[in-house]
């Protein structure tokens, strides 16, 4: 009886070492699975950082070298743009900003190892890819470290982003040019002009001519959706194929419409660049004496309008040959570092349709054009359109973009930023 007491007396000894072994082995897994899924957790939350970055940023790459020279403040556009997407994400649980270092923003004109990316300041301004990476680094395990094991860990996540055509869209340039050939053209060459005839009545400004207002939203009704698409205002989940409505007269369309070149009238509930964003350039064509170069009616200004874009020229009077601030062109030019906080509004896709099909029409193909000059003063009035190309090209050098769902080669809507990687 003794013997078996003190083996008990033992025993017991033996039980409490197994029980804090097992518990130290307990805690280490505990500690693998809790800190491991931390840190799964963290990279979740920096790919969509990354994602959004990386999107952001491609959306901005839309410069033609082949006709000028890309100006260098595209990527530093496409940069911006790029980390202020990211800085809307969180990272640890949503307890951190996530903040994409500069650097960290990477370009390149084709779709390459993740070496061949460079920043701003060093890769080509031809540049067709983003790529972004997002970094967290001093994460301190919770539970490993109970064991003096674990150092500070770090995770990234990197995306890669581009134009592509797109299935679904969104659009907030409410205007259609009318066909007058096969798609994918539709009869238009590259540079060629569009003209359209305005004329205003009271608040109402109608458009008659080759290209007109159109309506997306055809079964909101309303006198004002036109305005506020010009200023700002998009309609999403667009197709080609689906049915619009061709507009003649709109209220407050004028002043909405010359939002995009930098012109604000003053007075109540008036635009801002706040409330309705400039394009990065007000400079407007046709151009006359001292312009530089002096572009006239059906000669292609895109070059130069890229041009003005990397030096946000406002728009200039007396190179379009009026007088005083804003001359017959209603308000007066905002600054061009306005201008610089400005976004790619000028250069928009449109939908093609058939002008002579009545007040319906079907969206026959989208295009790409360039918002040449505003609306001026008085009762009546010429704008005009230039012609780029087909909205949905993955062959030209460049295309002007919209937002909304990526499709293939094979999609007719307009180009859309798209993740490649």
């Amino acid at each position: 009886m003794r013997w078996q007491a003190r083996n008990r007396g033992k025993q017991n000894g033996a039980v409490a070492v197994i029980v804090g072994v097992t518990l130290a082995v307990l805690v280490g897994f505990a500690g693998l699975v809790l800190d491991l899924g931390r840190l799964y957790i963290n990279k979740t939350e920096l790919q969509n950082a990354a994602d959004a970055c990386a999107l952001a940023a491609a959306g901005e790459l839309t410069c033609d070298p082949s006709v000028g020279a890309c100006p260098a403040s595209k990527l530093q556009n496409a940069e911006n743009a790029g980390i202020f997407a990211a800085s809307k994400n969180t990272s640890d649980f949503q307890r951190a900003s996530v903040s994409i270092a500069p650097s960290d923003v990477r370009f390149s004109t084709m779709l390459a190892p993740n070496s061949g990316y460079l920043p701003a300041g060093s890769a080509s301004t031809n540049s067709k890819y983003a790529m972004c990476i997002a970094r967290s680094t001093g994460i301190i395990p919770w539970f490993m470290r109970v064991l003096g094991l674990g150092n500070a860990n770090f995770v990234n996540a990197t995306a890669v982003a581009t134009l592509g055509p797109s299935q679904e869209f969104c659009s907030s340039a409410p205007m259609g040019i009318c066909s007058k050939g096969a798609a994918p053209y539709f009869g238009y060459s590259t540079g060629e002009w569009i003209q359209s005839q305005f004329t205003s009545a009271g608040s109402d400004d109608s458009l008659a001519g080759n290209f007109r207002w159109v309506d997306f939203t055809i079964q909101a009704g309303g006198n004002s959706e036109i305005r506020d698409q010009l200023a700002g205002g998009k309609v999403c989940n667009l197709r080609v194929g689906q049915n619009i409505e061709q507009h003649g007269t709109q209220q407050g369309a004028k002043s909405a419409y010359n939002t995009r070149f930098g012109m604000y009238p003053s007075g109540a509930n008036a635009y801002t660049p706040a409330t309705a964003p400039p394009d990065r350039t007000g400079y407007a064509y046709p151009n006359k004496a001292p312009g530089s170069p002096i572009i006239p009616i059906n000669t292609s200004a895109f070059a130069d309008y890229q041009y003005r874009q990397g030096l946000n020229t406002p728009f200039i009077d007396n190179e379009y040959g009026i007088s005083g601030p804003g001359g017959n062109i209603p308000g007066s030019p905002i600054s061009p570092a306005e201008h610089a906080s400005g976004s790619d509004r000028r250069l928009v896709a449109v939908p093609v349709i058939d002008c002579s099909a009545g007040q319906t029409t079907p969206i026959l193909g989208m295009a790409c054009v360039l918002m040449l000059n505003p609306m001026s003063n008085g009762a009546s009035g010429t704008i005009y359109l230039e012609y780029r190309e087909p909205a949905n090209t993955t062959t030209a050098p460049t295309a002007c973009r919209s937002t909304g769902l990526p499709g293939n080669s094979s999609s007719t809507g307009p180009m859309v930023p798209m993740l490649v990687q």
